[in-house]
């Protein structure tokens, strides 16, 4: 398929899902429930359409149905390979490396790959994105061809801080973009994950250990000690503790705490929670808050006795951060397991590969590894974690009005001196 035939699908192909959103009654309440969910604050047309966007590629319906499934099944003449190459898609930041006549040479900061990237809009209408920019974009590959789907922020080439932080983000997000296109890296989040199970499973004699928030990080430490140091005499007595269990959301801060947040740890929450490591065969070490409510839930085979046990299990059961491997486990483990799904989502199941197969498409079509993997596998990840070592040593004698050592661009008195 030519280029620009193709640029011409991608467009009417992107208008028309924009288009049946807006119009579809389901979707278009959908949507509004989605923003009203994340608490997403619109002042900007640009920010509509940045979530616009973000819904029709990523989400799920209320129904957990993938929005872009769900424009397939009501249009059935639609350009079926553009919307697969959609569902593959992922957003990233981007270093520009050269500026062709049409086309981006930039590095996926995600995946360490260079690539040739080709807007939708010309070249003429992005003049602001100079050599060595970083941006912030969604690509998506086509016959081998790789295009810049929507450019979502740009960063001067001084600011690699804030393109860090932000590919990051993306990471969390789109784990599996850390190994698309780039088999290397394929081989080692592999090799990564086969380390951290045998080690996991050798020391603790099990692939699942619950704990509290305020242990966790002791847990980590530890484990990351067993991973780089060899220590390899560690008791999961250590980490046993006194639970509550229940279910709640769980605040996440600020947009601009996301670094503090991320490096600072599980014990900055002000309410105490369960959460679970749980070592996936397939994909890595899982950090999974509430893992022992939910087998609490399961234990008990009751929706009644635990606080937001329902909301538990829909949360389980429909998120893209849960391994289905992990819902295998406790297929085995639990004989109610499926009757209680059931009853939560008012379904039939007669197996577990249907749960799998309605819930957890997108294992089914690009490898799947644990943020916990990507991030330790991740240089831009190790460059933020060494930012923050460093300016906790240069704090010692700054002015409470010189600039940040972080590197946030804020004064010291109003960044990392209130911590």
């Amino acid at each position: 398929m030519a280029v620009v035939e193709t640029l011409g699908l991608i467009s009417s192909t992107m208008d028309a899902l924009i288009d049946f959103v807006i119009n579809d009654e389901v979707l278009s309440k959908d949507f509004e429930k989605y923003l009203e969910i994340n608490n997403f604050n619109i002042e900007r047309q640009t920010e509509l359409n940045e979530c616009l966007i973000e819904y029709i590629l990523d989400e799920k319906t209320q129904d957990t149905i993938r929005v872009l499934g769900y424009f397939s099944q009501k249009n059935p003449s639609c350009n079926q390979k553009i919307i697969n190459s959609f569902k593959r898609s992922f957003k990233s930041v981007f270093r520009i490396n050269k500026i062709l006549k049409n086309a981006y040479q930039a590095t996926c900061l995600a995946n360490e790959k260079d690539f040739e990237l080709i807007p939708l809009v010309k070249m003429t209408n992005l003049r602001q994105i100079g050599l060595y920019d970083y941006i912030k974009a969604r690509m998506v590959e086509i016959d081998n061809v790789f295009y810049l789907l929507e450019i979502f922020d740009c960063f001067g080439q001084f600011r690699e801080y804030g393109a860090n932080v932000e590919t990051v983000k993306c990471l969390i997000k789109y784990p599996e973009s850390q190994t698309m296109y780039n088999d290397e890296k394929l081989k080692e989040l592999q090799n990564s994950t086969k380390l951290f199970n045998k080690k996991f499973i050798e020391i603790f004699n099990c692939d699942e250990i619950v704990t509290s928030n305020t242990l966790a990080d002791i847990f980590l430490e530890d484990f990351n000690s067993l991973i780089e140091d060899g220590v390899n005499n560690i008791s999961k007595e250590k980490y046993e503790t006194e639970l509550e269990y229940k279910y709640f959301e769980i605040d996440n801060g600020k947009e601009e705490d996301f670094i503090k947040n991320a490096t600072g740890g599980f014990s900055i929450s002000d309410k105490p929670y369960d959460i679970g490591f749980f070592a996936d065969e397939a994909s890595g070490l899982y950090i999974i808050p509430f893992l022992g409510t939910f087998n609490e839930i399961l234990k008990q085979n009751s929706l009644n006795t635990i606080e937001n046990a329902k909301e538990c299990i829909e949360y389980f059961i429909t998120s893209d951060k849960v391994s289905p491997n992990l819902l295998i486990k406790k297929e085995k483990e639990f004989k109610n397991f499926i009757p209680l799904i059931n009853n939560v989502f008012d379904k039939n199941f007669k197996d577990i590969r249907e749960i799998i197969s309605t819930f957890k498409e997108d294992w089914t079509i690009q490898n799947k590894f644990s943020p916990t993997m990507v991030l330790y596998n991740s240089k831009t990840f190790e460059k933020l974690i060494g930012i923050q070592n460093e300016a906790a040593k240069e704090t010692k004698n700054i002015g409470r009005n010189e600039l940040c050592p972080c590197g946030s661009g804020k004064k010291y008195k109003n960044c990392c001196l209130k911590d």
